[in-house]
């Protein structure tokens, strides 16, 4: 079954890049839950603006989906090393995503696109249809935000993700 992959960043503790993997068929109502949590006038989910008793709310409500996040860890946030991630998420998507949605970063999106664009070629992954958007204009750009900011706090919160979550190589 295809997928979509959707990936979002923490810079807390040195670069955290974490890639929520929804299978296709899953990704409208997936949106529709995580658009149904947002408060008046909120634009976007985003965890670090949360209290923690939503953090928690969301983090239950992301376990209820079928999805898998795949973690990728460096510890110092460098181009290199933001390449470096970008091209294992690339690598360990190629084979069954028709999707890449990375939350834009204004600040490397030039450095980002030629990656991208690079690592479908290296792949092999020429169909990959790969986007850089703005976190409000992709619901499912919320998950992996989530997820780095609890992975990367660690403890407790990185305990109610594992379930669903798991550390990949470089």
């Amino acid at each position: 079954m295809p997928i979509h992959v959707f990936v979002d960043e923490s810079k807390s503790r040195g670069l955290l890049m974490a890639a929520a993997r929804c299978p296709a068929d899953e990704v409208t109502v997936n949106r529709k839950a995580l658009r149904s949590f947002l408060l008046p006038g909120q634009e976007r989910l985003h965890f670090n603006n949360e209290t923690d008793s939503r953090r928690k709310q969301i983090l239950k409500m992301i376990g209820d989906f079928h999805l898998l996040v795949d973690v990728y860890h460096v510890d110092r946030e460098t181009p290199a090393n933001r390449r470096r991630c970008l091209e294992a998420i690339v690598r360990d998507n190629a084979g069954d995503a028709e999707r890449l949605v990375i939350e834009r970063d204004d600040s490397t999106y030039d450095k980002d696109h030629t990656t991208l664009h690079a690592a479908c070629h290296r792949f092999g992954c020429f169909d990959l249809r790969w986007e850089l958007l703005a976190p409000k204009l992709d619901a499912l750009l919320w998950v992996p935000d989530a997820v780095a900011a609890a992975w990367a706090r660690g403890g407790h919160w990185r305990r109610l993700v594992a379930p669903y979550s798991q550390e990949r190589e470089l």
